[in-house]
């Protein structure tokens, strides 16, 4: 095994993780293909994402067994998905890192994309949350977002402007205070996918957006800690890390993903 291992890798993410010492990763983000039967371009390559969702399962398990393994104790795993494999690959994540690491299923939202006229659009994406134990870290107040100010009474002290809720059946109250803001809910509603013109928009075709990585890695990691995306693509991952203090490794076996990475490193 390998001590240090970090950077943009262009290989197979199966070979460099069985090369990486265990317990060593703080945090992986996964965003592979979803088996959505379609060939994306690039300027220079063609994006398969062709495979049947058994196929892609298949694919993932020995990545997502390395994975477990090269987990740090407090680190945790955010696995990106849609509704074509969510509900069988957290069954796979169930058997291999335990039901009771289950943390959220994160449901995030967004409007923009196509409209079908026989269902309810399909508008949101699965991250599905798993600690290596339960000792995970986790930094709330990093990702704290702003407090509406609702229907609920309203009480200004010296110490700020609370939100105030009393339970009609227990009769308990509640103080919020608004300045401080709250833990989002596992449904995000507050962040867009990229559009076509986007700033961020490097060419690749399921580029995610920075502020998504963000609240991840804020929530789970502190700076100096190791940041693993092992399908970089865009290198949205690695970008954000890096920007936050945080040592990255990002790997795809695309040379245009890779160099599309370092070009927005400012490594190359």
């Amino acid at each position: 095994m390998v001590k240090d291992f970090d950077g943009v890798v262009c290989d197979d993410n199966l070979n460099v993780l069985t090369a990486i010492k265990s317990d060593s990763i703080d945090l992986i983000y996964l965003d592979p293909p979803f088996s959505t039967g379609v060939r994306r371009k690039t300027k220079t390559e063609q994006y398969d994402d062709t495979d049947k969702p058994q196929t892609r399962l298949d694919f993932l398990k020995p990545r997502i067994l390395e994975c477990q393994r090269v987990l740090s104790p407090n680190g945790s795993i955010f696995l990106h998905l849609d509704w074509r494999l969510a509900h069988p690959a957290k069954l796979m994540l169930d058997d291999i890192f335990g039901r009771s690491n289950f943390i959220n299923e994160i449901i995030w939202c967004y409007s923009l994309g196509g409209r079908g006229d026989r269902c309810f659009a399909k508008k949101h994406d699965t991250i599905l949350w798993y600690g290596k134990t339960e000792e995970y870290a986790f930094f709330p107040d990093a990702v704290r977002v702003p407090r509406k100010v609702s229907h609920m009474k309203l009480e200004t002290t010296s110490e700020g402007t609370f939100q105030v809720k009393k339970d009609r059946v227990s009769g308990k109250s509640y103080r919020y205070l608004v300045s401080k803001g709250k833990i989002p809910e596992a449904y995000w509603v507050d962040i867009e996918t990229l559009n076509r013109k986007d700033r961020q928009r490097t060419g690749w075709p399921t580029q995610k957006p920075e502020k998504l990585l963000e609240r991840l890695i804020k929530a789970t990691t502190l700076p100096g800690d190791m940041v693993a995306d092992f399908f970089g693509g865009s290198g949205t991952t690695a970008s954000v890390a890096s920007k936050l203090q945080r040592r990255y490794l990002s790997v795809d076996i695309s040379e245009r993903a890779c160099e599309i990475c370092r070009v927005r490193l400012g490594i190359l």
